[in-house]
């Protein structure tokens, strides 16, 4: 999704959403604001970050 525009990338996980309700989706990023997008599409995210 990294050259995606933010309404593309909405769209894209409004996707992984809904393939989240039939298994586990797991998606990995550096970009901190594709988080906040994500959390609008789907409230029921569960975000983990990593620290060095």
């Amino acid at each position: 999704m990294e050259s995606f525009d933010d309404d593309r990338a909405a769209e894209a996980f409004g996707l992984l959403a809904e393939m989240s309700k039939s298994g586990q989706v797991i998606y990995l990023t550096h970009h901190a604001h594709l988080c906040d997008i994500a959390r609008n599409a789907c409230q029921s995210v569960c975000i983990h970050e990593l620290h060095e």
